[in-house]
């Protein structure tokens, strides 16, 4: 992992999220991956959890931010109004030096802050409550966007909401299992329901048949993704 980091052997992988209700702005998600000496692609799952023990993980947090940056800014020149989601660690979300290097950067790539997304895991937000706070103050007070991941996990997930205002609410995927299941359609829809009362923008994620998709229209999802639409790939070319 140090090596990966000193030899730039990560990369950046894109995956669109699409709006159900009109929104015409360009949304992907950045997803990491570990290239080994063969050149084959690791998933985060194989290698996260040692960089954390490693205390490696807002180091790579901080390669993923300012490679993201640079590739969306070169992006955005050629036009497009594009949107990225990045993913902080438990570990970035205790680093007190993030707010003012994000500062610098953003100011340095002379993108819109509103153009990234910082998304955190339900459970590192009620782990870390109070360093959460502090740094979704620190994000919005730059201009940058908001979201929570992997929601509905948690004992009473709305409890979160009531101390962290998200923009941007992504369901765990364990909802979108089995929706065939009226048990389970009706657990997502109440979900969801909860969510718009709130006027959070609700993504659903793992969409991987076509058959989920009318369910998911008729419970007023705001966005989607998923390898039925496109899977993850080295291009914003959705």
């Amino acid at each position: 992992l140090q090596q990966a980091l000193e030899q730039n052997s990560f990369r950046l992988l894109f995956q669109p999220i699409i709006s159900l209700r009109g929104d015409s702005q360009e949304h992907y998600e950045v997803l990491l991956r570990l290239v080994d000496s063969q050149g084959t692609e690791v998933p985060p799952g194989k290698f996260l959890e040692v960089a954390k023990q490693a205390g490696l993980a807002t180091r790579i947090d901080r390669w993923v931010l300012l490679n993201s940056i640079k590739l969306l800014a070169e992006h955005r020149s050629k036009g497009h109004g594009t949107r990225l989601f990045l993913h902080l660690s438990s570990a970035s979300l205790q680093d007190p030096g993030l707010l003012s290097w994000l500062g610098v950067v953003l100011k340095a790539s002379q993108l819109p802050p509103d153009a990234l997304v910082f998304q955190l895991n339900e459970g590192d937000a009620v782990a870390y409550l109070k360093q959460a706070k502090g740094l979704m103050q620190g994000l919005t007070a730059l201009g940058c966007r908001t979201a929570l991941n992997q929601f509905g996990c948690a004992l009473n997930p709305f409890n979160t909401l009531k101390h962290l205002d998200f923009e941007f609410i992504k369901v765990d995927g364990s909802y979108t299992q089995d929706l065939t299941r009226p048990e389970q359609q009706e657990a997502l829809k109440e979900l969801l329901a909860s969510l718009h009362e709130q006027r959070k923008l609700s993504i659903v994620p793992f969409v991987e048949s076509a058959t989920v998709l009318a369910t998911l229209w008729q419970a007023g999802v705001g966005y989607i993704q998923g390898h039925y639409l496109q899977g993850p790939s080295q291009s914003m070319d959705y």
